[in-house]
């Protein structure tokens, strides 16, 4: 009985102990807002002098974080996704991506104007953004992937801090990224022995560590709820008598290399650069808000990042208008309408020699009253009729797969990637020799649509 009394102190603790993990493990799996909402608020602190504290951007990295996961639960089983379900589930993975660039654009410019700020304001801040990414116990191993574009958003800047801080600060966060290529590196090689690569056989077995991920983010969000959301409609075959450029009227064995989304302060360089490196042309359809802004004077005001677009007209590549903020143009008409066009065109104008006739409807959601939209400007729409999914797929092994089954099917194509992630700079240097070998030719459009054969193997 004594003996009793003195455990029961004990057990109290033990009990309040696990209380309290209880009580954090559900603090930690509330669902974030939705992700426009949290770029509102990240948008509002930038008006403000001081930088966005921690918590502002820890809620934008989870928001970022569960639409990485709800992107993987949408697409798990795409295999056997055809039809109407396939379509279904593309307008949703759309919806998802349009709220999560919008969120994005946000994160990366708090980023990296927090990695701007002196080591007193500076690390505190990315000390807890990096505790979360490296200890939370929410988070899954292959979560990780996620986190690459933020981490290297935040060590550009961070490059040539050589304070003491500062060197303690980029290694975490090359620790971090080494760490991020390992899981990547682990869950690419077992796509690759399972299915087999561009350059690799097929051995068969299973995607375990795959898999073991998708169960438990298919058990944390089940997808029955996420297909229920509102969508955009899909790219839909080319309208009659619309002038549309799509890819399917290409020669045989001709492709076209798109990025959209861009100009990005990282990736966007890398892609030119393995283009150059392999003499392949393309096509950049970019978002005017990131290139710069009109003001209240008519006064056009380039942003840094319209550099990138400067270097890219001069390396010989064609840059089209993609809308100025990557809206739902299906769902707009009049004034908002004109103005998603108009102010990207007038950006586009205000970089030498960046201005062309090419347009890229964000998701080919468009209509007979958009494309109508396009022709006080002189604009032509241009489509895809190969997509990398590269915005759904983390996997780089699974995108370039699903690259050269379409093309395989397709037999020539416009091809649609991002360059606002590291995807398309993983596969490309794959890509691009392997179809070569396959008798494929890299061709790119003039500034008015016309077809330009100009590869080099």
């Amino acid at each position: 009985m004594i003996a009793a009394r003195r455990l029961w102190p004990l057990l109290l603790l033990v009990l309040a102990a696990g209380s309290i993990l209880a009580i954090r493990r559900q603090q930690v799996l509330i669902p974030t807002r939705p992700p426009l909402e949290v770029a509102a608020t990240l948008a509002e602190a930038a008006d403000r002098p001081e930088p966005p504290g921690t918590a502002p951007l820890l809620e934008a990295l989870r928001a970022d974080l569960q639409v990485h996961r709800q992107l993987i639960v949408l697409f798990s089983d795409e295999g056997k996704l055809k039809g109407p379900d396939l379509q279904r589930a593309l307008a949703v993975g759309h919806r998802l991506h349009h709220e999560r660039r919008d969120l994005v654009h946000q994160l990366n410019a708090a980023l990296t104007g927090l990695a701007r700020q002196s080591a007193v304001t500076r690390d505190p801040v990315i000390g807890a953004l990096l505790d979360w990414m490296e200890a939370d116990p929410d988070l899954l191993a292959l979560d990780r992937l996620a986190f690459r574009d933020s981490l290297r958003v935040l060590q550009r800047p961070l490059a040539a801090d050589t304070t003491p801080t500062g060197i303690q600060l980029n290694l975490r966060l090359a620790r971090d990224l080494k760490e991020v290529d390992r899981v990547e590196s682990q869950v690419d090689a077992e796509y690759q022995r399972v299915f087999g690569g561009p350059v690799s056989p097929t051995h068969g077995g299973h995607r375990d560590l795959w898999q073991a991920y998708v169960t438990e983010l298919q058990r944390r969000l089940p997808l029955e709820p996420l297909l229920k959301g509102a969508a955009i409609p899909s790219p839909a075959v080319s309208l009659q008598g619309s002038r549309e450029i799509n890819g399917s009227e290409l020669p045989e064995k001709v492709l076209i290399l798109s990025f959209d989304d861009g100009p990005h302060r990282i990736y966007t360089e890398e892609i030119k650069a393995i283009l150059q490196k392999e003499q392949v042309p393309a096509v950049f359809f970019e978002i005017g808000r990131n290139l710069g802004v009109q003001e209240a004077s008519g006064q056009i005001k380039l942003s840094p990042l319209s550099a990138l677009t400067q270097e890219l007209v001069q390396g010989g590549y064609v840059v089209g208008n993609h809308s100025y903020t990557h809206a739902q143009l299906s769902k707009e008409t009049g004034a908002p309408l004109d103005l998603e066009i108009r102010e990207t065109d007038q950006v586009l104008r205000a970089i030498p020699g960046a201005h062309s006739q090419l347009f890229r409807f964000p998701y080919g959601a468009r209509t007979a009253l958009q494309l109508q939209a396009l022709e006080p400007y002189h604009l032509r729409s241009v489509l895809w009729n190969i997509d990398s999914l590269d915005w759904a797929d983390p996997v780089p092994s699974s995108v370039a797969d699903r690259v050269l089954k379409a093309i395989a099917h397709e037999k020539r194509g416009i091809i649609l990637f991002h360059d606002i992630h590291d995807r398309a700079g993983k596969v490309l240097p794959v890509l691009i020799p392997r179809l070569r070998v396959e008798g494929y030719t890299f061709a790119g459009l003039d500034g008015n649509g016309a077809l330009v054969q100009v590869d080099k193997p």
